[in-house]
C-alpha cells in the first residue's frame, strides 16, 4: 500500500500472558483532575483486586460521592470513562469533547462491576505517527494518552525518540553527524524511515529535535506507564545508514527500494555477525533512557520482498533478529506486523510464513493480523501456528476521505475470533490506532 498504510486500528488478541501493575492512587486522581477538574472532588479512588488476572472496575454511589474503584489507575480511569459515557452522556474524543456534566451527578444504583476478557488492548501502528503524530507537543500527547485510559488501552506503540537512540548507537560505532546526515528521514517520513522503507526523506532531521524528542519519548512513557500500561518500543531490523558501507566495507549489505521515487535502502543481513552486535547495542541504550517492559516491534520485510523465498533462509533471517533482541533482553517478546502476510501475499505463502514465525518462541512473539476486518491472515495460517496474535480493524487509509465501512464485521468478527476453537483461544485484547 506504499504511503497509503493502515492508519486507524481497532484489535482484539488472542494471547496467553500478562503484564500486572498495582494501583498508582495518585496517578489516578491527577488524571481524573485533567478531565473533570470542576467536579473532581465529587470521585473517590479506591483499589480493588484483579480478577483472574484481568483488569477490573467498579463503580457506586456514596455518602454523595462517586466510588471508581479498580486494579491499576488504567481500571479507574476506564472506570471514569464508562462513568461519563453511559450516566452522564458525555464524551472525551478525538476530534473534540463533549463534556456538558450536570449539576447534580447522576446516582449510580446498586453497583457496576466489569471485567476485561482481554489481557492486552492494543492501540497505534506506525504509519499513526506521521498521519497524525509528527508534530505533536506534549500537551497533545497528555490527551491522547488520556484518551488511551478511558478506553482501556494498555498496550500502546511508542516510537517518539527513537532517532536520538540511533544516533547516539552510530556515534558509539564511530559515525559522525556528516555520516548520519542522508540517513534521518525529516519527521513528517519517520514511519517510513523506521519501516526500513526511505533514507533521509526530508532530513536532514536537526540535532535539537532529537534531543527534544527524547526527552518528550520519556514524559509519554512514564505517564503511560503510571496507568499501568506496557509500551511497545522498538527493535533493530537491519535497517543501516548509507554511509555503513563505506565505514565497514566488509559487512554483509543488501540494497532494496521501496519504489516511488525513493532512493535505495541497505539492510544488514542477519548473518552477519554486526547484526547481533547493532541490535544488542541499541536495545541496551534504549533501556539505559527509556527503560523497557520487554514488548519489542520489529518488521524487517515490511513492503520489501525477501531476496529468495527458501524457508531456511526466512526461518534464519528470524532467528537471528530475535536473538539480537534477547542478546540485550532475555525477556524480550517481538511484536510483529502482519501486514506483509497480506500486502505481499503472492510472496508470502504458508510454508513461507510458517519458517518465518517458527524461530520464534511462541510465548515470545506476538503477531499482529492488521487487516482482520477485511482479509484476515489468522485464519488461514492455524492462527498463525500457535503464535499468540491480534484481531485488528483498519479504520481507514492514509489519503482515504469517503465515509464507508465494515460494520456488521467490526461489530461482530473479534468475538467470533475469540471464541472459535481454530483461533487457540489464548485470551484476548483490543487495540487502536489513530489517524486524523
Amino acid at each position: 500500500m506504499k504511503l497509503f498504510k493502515p492508519s486507524l486500528l481497532f484489535a482484539f488478541a488472542i494471547l496467553h500472558f500478562s503484564a500486572f501493575a498495582q494501583l498508582d492512587k495518585p496517578a489516578a486522581e491527577a488524571f481524573i483532575k485533567r478531565i473533570v477538574p470542576t467536579i473532581a472532588t465529587h470521585f473517590v479512588v479506591k483499589e480493588i483486586p484483579a480478577q483472574n488476572g484481568k483488569d477490573v472496575f467498579e463503580l457506586q454511589s456514596k455518602d454523595g460521592k462517586i466510588i471508581l474503584s479498580g486494579n491499576k489507575a488504567l481500571s479507574v480511569a476506564s472506570a471514569l470513562g464508562y462513568y461519563l459515557k453511559n450516566y452522564c452522556r458525555d464524551d472525551f474524543g478525538w476530534n473534540g469533547n463533549n463534556m456538558h456534566l450536570p449539576s447534580i451527578l447522576p446516582v449510580i444504583k446498586g453497583k457496576v462491576h466489569h471485567t476485561t476478557p482481554y489481557t492486552y488492548r492494543y492501540y497505534l501502528n506506525y504509519c499513526t505517527f506521521n498521519y497524525s503524530m509528527s508534530w505533536w507537543d506534549w500537551g497533545r500527547w497528555q490527551k491522547e494518552i488520556d484518551w488511551m485510559a478511558l478506553n482501556g488501552i494498555n498496550m500502546p506503540l511508542a516510537l517518539t525518540g527513537e532517532e536520538a537512540i540511533w544516533r547516539d548507537v552510530y556515534r558509539d560505532m564511530g559515525f559522525t553527524d556528516a555520516d548520519l546526515a542522508g540517513f534521518f528521514s525529516g519527521p513528517a517520513y519517520f514511519s517510513w524511515f523506521w519501516m526500513g522503507n526511505l533514507d533521509g526523506w526530508g532530513g536532514p532531521l536537526p540535532q535539537h529535535w532529537m534531543d527534544s524528542h527524547k526527552e518528550l519519548q520519556k514524559k509519554i512513557l512514564e505517564r503511560e506507564r503510571s496507568f499501568g500500561m506496557t509500551p511497545v518500543l522498538p527493535a533493530f531490523s537491519g535497517h543501516v545508514p548509507p554511509s555503513f558501507k563505506d565505514k565497514f566495507p566488509q559487512a554483509k549489505l543488501k540494497k532494496t527500494n521501496w519504489g516511488q521515487g525513493f532512493n535505495d535502502v541497505y539492510l544488514l543481513d542477519p548473518n552477519d555477525p554486526m547484526f547481533l552486535e547493532i541490535g544488542k547495542k541499541y536495545l541496551e541504550a534504549q533501556a539505559k533512557e527509556y527503560g523497557t517492559d520487554h514488548l519489542y516491534s520489529s518488521d524487517t520485510f515490511n513492503e520489501n520482498t525477501p531476496p529468495t523465498s527458501d524457508t531456511a533462509f526466512l526461518s534464519n533471517v528470524s532467528k537471528k533478529i530475535f536473538q539480537s533482541m534477547t542478546a540485550a533482553d532475555p525477556k524480550a517478546v517481538w511484536v510483529m506486523q502482519g501486514w506483509l502476510f497480506y500486502n505481499d501475499s503472492k510472496f508470502w505463502q504458508l510454508q513461507q510464513i510458517k519458517a518465518l514465525l517458527n524461530a520464534v518462541p511462541n510465548n515470545q512473539m506476538i503477531i499482529l493480523d492488521l487487516f482482520s476486518e477485511g482479509h484476515p491472515v489468522w485464519n488461514r495460517t492455524d492462527a498463525y501456528y500457535g503464535k499468540p496474535w491480534i484481531w485488528n480493524m483498519l479504520q481507514n487509509f492514509g489519503g482515504n476521505i469517503s465515509l464507508y465501512g465494515r460494520m456488521r464485521h467490526v461489530a461482530a468478527d473479534p468475538s467470533i475470533a475469540l471464541h472459535d476453537p481454530e483461533s487457540k483461544k489464548y485470551g484476548g485484547y483490543r487495540a487502536y490506532a489513530r489517524r486524523y
